[in-house]
């Protein structure tokens, strides 16, 4: 028989094709996949305006990994142990994806882990490196760039012809070793640490796919950097690979998703070497493995998805004559400056506004998936957590795009890195306006509908701020 499948993109009705039942009455096509994407070159690392030249060595190997759900018109999400995969990437994936046929590209989701210790793609926050590197350094980027684009590709379509029936369930939990990093004086930022009474988020939900019982598939996610190791010039996935390692041990032949959430101002507590990374990835495996054995809910079906493009508006944009006297500037102000001259003389104007992709995927009323690209500040999870029903909303950040960080009024109010200067590295030409905060929520409950909006209890206490007694361990 023939059957419709509508998303917000379009309809798509498949003619003169018989399409046999993919599923029973409880059960949801899953289909995972993996590959190995770590550097076999050297290319320089992202992540770390201080750390200089290609990397010395390869701690653990770094992953894509993909996840499909549903049968004629599957969705699909790839995460990748990357610092954050532009649009420009993405558009590739999904225009060879279109070539191959074997998916909706439409229905791509591309995330990443936020590992600070993975290759420059092109695209990604240019200023980091322009004017810095070698023309050598500049061939071995694009060159791992083009190859993993190639491997999301792979990797997807890996998982998409892996499909199988499978029952699908998702619980939320919490895990505490994400604290906020922005230190403050007097109401302004002064620098990066421990910000012990400032928000942070959480959470953590997990999803997992079951065949006869056995765990086959499980995707999870977290609000925090993925710094734990600090910045070594080594290639590493941070907790997110130990995290992943960890429950693929403890589920023999699964494969694991990790994602991360509103996590952009929160950052691994302690930090700066590899037994942080393991050890905050095996504090985050611990409490999925406890998800797994309790009480889940059960998604019956795949999502319907909804996807949007918003302008996110940025505040007073400088002319000509500030960009002239900035280009004179050694350091990354001076080529910032200078890049934004040659946009000047390429198009006679500069942006005032970001493009900034939302897509929602929502298992009926049970469970709203929102992915935003670039690096979000925790009050975005905070926010819409209180607004919504927290219970039955999952939030990633850093999927189709990384424009840049996404700061809320708040920390517009305080200023510092993510609202200031990590705009020089993403080569925008002003901060964000205060209203970039209402904009963007209202969007995304918007999207997520009225559905949504009730919550049977409030968010618990401890759910948006440290314990206090969490934090003499995350002092050590």
């Amino acid at each position: 028989m023939n059957r419709l499948y509508r998303t917000r993109f379009h309809a798509v009705v498949l003619l003169g094709v018989v399409l046999v039942p993919f599923t029973t009455a409880a059960e949801v096509p899953v289909g995972t996949a993996k590959l190995d994407v770590t550097p076999t070159r050297p290319v320089v690392l992202t992540g770390y305006g201080h750390r200089v030249g290609e990397f010395t060595a390869v701690d653990t190997p770094l992953w894509a990994r993909a996840i499909a759900i549903g049968d004629a018109m599957p969705v699909v999400l790839v995460a990748v142990d990357n610092c954050g995969v532009p649009a420009n990437v993405v558009a590739d994936v999904r225009k060879k994806v279109d070539e191959a046929g074997v998916f909706d590209a439409k229905l791509l989701i591309v995330a990443s882990t936020h590992t600070h210790n993975a290759p420059q793609l092109e695209g990604y926050a240019p200023i980091l490196w322009e004017g810095r590197d070698t023309p050598e350094q500049r061939e071995h980027v694009l060159e791992y760039t083009k190859r993993l684009t190639d491997q999301i590709v792979e990797v997807a379509t890996a998982a998409v012809r892996d499909r199988k029936p499978a029952e699908l369930s998702w619980g939320q939990g919490k895990v505490g070793f994400g604290g906020n990093r922005r230190n403050m004086k007097d109401g302004k930022w002064v620098g990066f640490g421990f910000a012990e009474k400032a928000p942070v988020d959480h959470s953590l939900p997990a999803m997992f796919a079951r065949r006869d019982g056995k765990v086959v598939a499980v995707w999870t996610n977290y609000a925090c950097h993925c710094t734990s190791a600090g910045s070594e010039n080594r290639v590493g996935g941070d907790w997110a690979g130990f995290a992943a390692k960890e429950i693929e041990t403890a589920f023999p032949g699964a494969n694991v998703v990790i994602t991360i959430g509103c996590g952009a101002d929160v950052g691994p507590q302690p930090t700066g070497n590899l037994d942080f990374s393991r050890r905050h990835g095996r504090a985050l495996a611990d409490e999925v493995v406890r998800l797994a054995a309790g009480d889940l809910k059960p998604l019956k079906k795949a999502p319907d998805v909804d996807h949007r493009v918003i302008q996110l508006p940025l505040s007073e944009v400088p002319g000509r004559d500030h960009w002239e006297k900035e280009a004179k500037r050694e350091g990354f102000e001076g080529r910032h400056a200078q890049r934004m001259l040659r946009q000047l003389d390429r198009d006679g104007k500069l942006p005032t506004t970001v493009p900034f992709p939302i897509t929602v995927w929502k298992f009926d009323a049970d469970l709203a998936l929102v992915f935003l690209a670039g690096e979000m500040t925790v009050d975005y999870a905070v926010r819409l957590k209180r607004e919504l029903d927290w219970e039955r909303l999952w939030i990633n950040g850093w999927c189709d795009d990384v424009p840049c960080y996404i700061p809320s009024k708040r920390v517009l109010a305080e200023g510092g890195y993510e609202p200031d200067f990590s705009m020089i590295y993403y080569a925008r030409p002003s901060r964000f306006d205060p209203a970039v905060e209402d904009v963007l929520v209202n969007a995304v409950k918007g999207y997520v509908g009225d559905a949504f909006k009730d919550a049977k209890r409030a968010p618990d206490a401890d759910l948006f701020l440290v314990p206090e007694s969490a934090l003499p361990a995350m002092r050590k």
